[in-house]
C-alpha cells in the first residue's frame, strides 16, 4: 500500500493557499487559487496550494512619489501605470472621464504586468466609462492570463461585473492555468458573482489545464479546514455548490487523476458537500474512483474526517471494505496514517481488520510499520491479528521496529511475545533487523524480552547469519557488544 495519502485537491501545488478573499476596498493583495488535486508529483505528488499562481488581488498600488520622467505629456509611474490607471483605481470618475478625452492616445497603454486601465477599475462607474470608450480593453488579458473580469469577481464587484458583461466580456475566459471566470468566482465564495456568471452563460463544468471544474474546487472549499484557510464561511461555500449544481454542473467530472467531485469532497472532510454530491449523483457516487482506484471513503478516511467515513457508509452506500488498486481498503489508510477515531469507527461499521492487500499487508502490519501505536491497539481490541504476515513473511515485529518507535515494540512484547522470534521466509527475525540497521534500542528490548540470538537467516552474498554476524557486518559495534553480552 502507498501509505501517503490518496492525492487531494491541496496536496499537489506549488505554493500554500493565500488567501482568497480580501477587502475590496484594498489596494492590493495577494491570491491563490485552489490548485488542483494532489497532484502527483507523481501527481505533483506532494505540494500544497490553490491555483498555484501569486498575483495582486486587484491592482498595484500606484506610489506617486515613485516617478519616472519621460518626454510625454504625461507621466508614468514606477510600475508602468498611467494617471488614468490611477485614477481608475481610486474610484475618480470625473477624473477618468477627463483624462479618457484629454489623453485619448493613453487609453489602450498597459503597465508591466499587462494590464490595462480597465483592470485598474475598482467600481461600476468607472468601469462603464473606460469599457463604452474603449470596448477593445473588455477582453484583454493581464501577464497571468486575467481578464479584467477576472479581477471584478475576484473583489465580488457585482456591479462591475454585471458592466463588463454588458459590454461584451466574455464570461468562459480563462488564465494561463485554465482557471475561468466561475473557477474564480467559486473559490473566492463569491456567490452572487457565482450565480450573475452562470446567468450569463458560463460553462457550469468548463475543466481547467488539470482538469478541475468549478464543482470540485466548490467541492473542495465547504471543507472546516479548507475554509479555514481561504476566508470562505462554510454556507457560503456550501451556497455555491448548490448554485453550481442548480445550474447543471456534473457531478461525474472527473480530474486529471479521474477524481470525481465527491472524492474532493470527502478529501476536505466536508459531510454537506458529500451529501449533496451523492444526492444529485445517485448511488454510484459513493462507488465512484480515481485512477489508482481510491473511493471517497479512501479519501475521507487517510485524512481523519470521521464523518464523512460514517455519513459515506450509512447514507451513501459506500462499502467499507471496497479495496483500491493496491488491494487497501478504507481501514488500511485510516490505521496507517494514525487516525484512531476513524479506525475505530470503521472497524464499528464492519471493516474487516485482517484484509490483506495485495503484498499480503493487514491494517495491523501496516500501522506498525508507521509506528502507529494508538491504531494498532484499536485493530488488536477489534480482532485485528498481531501474528499477520506478509507475502514475504514479515510480521507485525519486524515492521515496528523499522518504524523505530520503541514503545510499540514493548507494547507488543508485552501483549504477543511470540512475535519477537518470527522469521521471515529467509529466516530474518526481527532482532537481525534491528541488527542490521543498528538500532541499539529496539535490540535492548527484544534482547530484554528474550529474543533467541542464535536464529540464522540465509543471505545470497554473505551466507548464514546470526543477529552478531549482521551486527558485525554492518559495522554496529555498540548493537554487536549488546548481543554478545546476552
Amino acid at each position: 500500500m502507498d501509505t501517503k495519502t490518496p492525492p487531494i485537491a491541496f496536496k499537489h501545488q506549488e505554493k500554500k493557499v493565500q488567501a482568497c478573499r480580501a477587502d475590496r476596498t484594498a489596494k492590493a493583495g495577494d491570491l491563490s487559487l485552489p490548485p488542483l488535486t494532489p497532484l502527483p508529483n507523481g501527481s505533483a505528488k506532494n505540494k500544497s496550494a490553490i491555483f498555484g499562481v501569486q498575483w495582486n488581488k486587484r491592482v498595484p498600488c500606484v506610489d506617486k512619489s515613485q516617478e519616472r520622467t519621460k518626454k510625454r505629456p504625461y507621466r508614468v509611474l514606477q510600475i508602468g501605470a498611467t494617471p488614468l490607471m490611477h485614477a481608475c483605481q481610486q474610484g475618480d470618475r470625473s477624473r477618468v472621464l477627463r483624462l479618457l478625452k484629454e489623453q485619448e492616445e493613453t487609453i489602450g497603454y498597459r503597465d508591466r504586468t499587462l494590464r490595462n486601465a480597465l483592470h485598474y477599475c475598482m467600481d461600476a462607474a468607472t468601469g462603464g466609462a473606460v469599457a463604452s470608450t474603449a470596448p477593445e480593453l473588455v477582453n484583454a488579458v493581464d501577464a497571468e492570463g486575467h481578464t479584467p473580469l477576472h479581477l471584478a469577481v475576484i473583489a465580488g464587484d457585482t456591479q462591475l461585473v454585471a458592466v463588463l458583461l454588458a459590454n461584451g466580456a466574455d464570461v468562459n475566459a480563462k488564465d494561463l492555468e485554465g482557471h475561468s471566470v466561475l473557477h474564480w468566482a467559486t473559490v473566492c465564495g463569491e456567490a452572487e458573482c457565482v450565480r450573475l456568471v452562470l446567468a450569463a452563460g458560463a460553462r457550469p463544468s468548463t475543466p481547467d489545464l488539470r482538469g478541475g471544474s468549478p464543482l470540485h474546487y466548490a467541492a473542495q472549499c465547504c471543507g472546516a479546514a479548507v475554509t479555514a484557510e481561504l476566508s470562505v464561511p462554510k454556507k457560503i461555500g456550501l451556497k455555491v455548490l448548490h448554485t453550481l449544481l442548480e445550474f447543471g454542473a456534473n457531478v461525474n467530472a472527473k480530474d486529471e487523476d479521474g477524481r470525481q467531485p465527491i472524492l474532493w469532497a470527502a478529501s476536505a472532510g466536508s459531510v454537506e458537500a458529500v451529501l449533496a454530491l451523492a444526492r444529485t449523483g445517485g448511488s454510484a457516487a459513493a462507488g465512484a474512483t480515481d485512477k489508482d482506484g481510491l473511493t471517497a471513503l479512501h479519501c475521507a478516511a487517510s485524512r481523519g474526517h470521521a464523518r464523512c467515513v460514517e455519513a459515506l457508509v450509512n447514507f451513501c452506500g459506500a462499502q467499507p471494505d471496497h479495496v483500491d488498486d493496491n488491494g487497501c481498503s478504507a481501514l488500511h489508510y485510516a490505521a496507517t496514517l494514525g487516525h484512531a477515531d476513524a479506525t475505530a469507527l470503521l472497524l464499528r461499521l464492519g471493516a474487516d481488520p485482517n484484509r490483506q492487500d495485495r503484498k499480503g499487508r493487514t491494517p495491523a502490519l501496516c500501522a506498525a510499520a508507521k509506528g502507529q501505536l494508538e491504531t494498532l491497539k484499536i485493530l488488536a481490541l477489534h480482532g485485528g491479528s498481531l501474528h499477520a504476515r506478509t507475502v514475504r513473511g514479515t510480521g507485525v515485529a519486524h515492521e515496528a521496529v523499522l518504524s523505530g518507535r520503541i514503545e510499540l515494540i514493548e507494547w507488543l512484547a508485552r501483549k504477543k511475545p511470540a512475535t519477537l522470534d518470527v522469521a521471515t521466509h529467509d529466516g530474518r527475525t526481527p532482532l537481525h533487523v534491528a541488527a542490521l540497521h543498528g538500532y541499539l534500542d529496539a535490540c535492548k528490548v527484544l534482547l530484554d524480552h528474550g529474543a533467541r540470538i542464535n536464529s540464522v537467516f540465509r543471505t545470497s552474498k554473505s551466507g548464514p547469519m546470526t543477529p552478531l554476524d549482521a551486527a558485525l557486518y554492518r559495522g554496529h559495534r555498540d548493537c554487536a557488544k549488546l548481543i554478545q553480552m546476552h
